[in-house]
């Protein structure tokens, strides 16, 4: 192989070899990234919520450097891609939202409501794609916080999320909806 043959030659060719692969992967998390902010463009979405990326490595202990790279870089292309439109990207702690139950009207959290890329909740039945379960909460996590942060005379703003199962409508702290 080449990396056992050890000549300069060798060396050069491994290098080529990791920057075309750089360089696909580069591109592969741009069209990504366009693919993200076309959504929310077409769903008129003025915020976007990715899960904080803070201690990744410990959360993910099978994830090799390129995994963690991979989610700062597509953080990041959504970020600067996104100033263009006006839409703010920020990161939400996602502390329990793969254990917890996006049901509104359920909301059970347990260690045992997930099982690897599944998701059935213990309490209500509810049963989804894990990552898609997680996703919704730190939604509706963003969403609460934006209702908080926008006081209005009634003592917060209504804060609509668009998901693939429907609208989800953050009328209160205590409240949210799908539609």
């Amino acid at each position: 192989s080449l990396q056992q043959t050890g000549t300069r030659w060798a060396h050069e060719a491994m290098q080529r070899v990791g920057q075309k692969e750089e360089t696909r992967f580069t591109i592969l998390l741009h069209e990504a990234s366009n693919a993200i902010l076309a959504e929310a463009r077409e769903n008129d979405c003025t915020h976007i919520a990715f899960e904080e990326l803070t201690d990744i490595r410990e959360r993910l202990p099978w994830a090799t450097w390129q995994h963690r790279w991979a989610f700062r870089k597509l953080y990041d292309f959504v970020s600067y891609k996104a100033v263009e439109d006006g839409i703010s990207v920020r990161q939400i702690p996602p502390n329990y939202t793969s254990q917890q139950c996006s049901r509104t009207d359920c909301g059970f959290t347990h260690e045992d409501n997930r099982d690897g890329g599944s998701f059935e909740c213990l309490k209500c039945g509810y049963s989804v794609h894990a990552d898609y379960n997680a996703a919704k909460n730190i939604a509706v996590k963003y969403a609460k916080k934006l209702r908080r942060s926008h006081k209005s005379s009634d003592g917060g703003a209504p804060v609509d999320v668009p998901m693939n199962s429907g609208l989800l409508t953050v009328e209160s702290p205590s409240v949210v909806t799908v539609g």
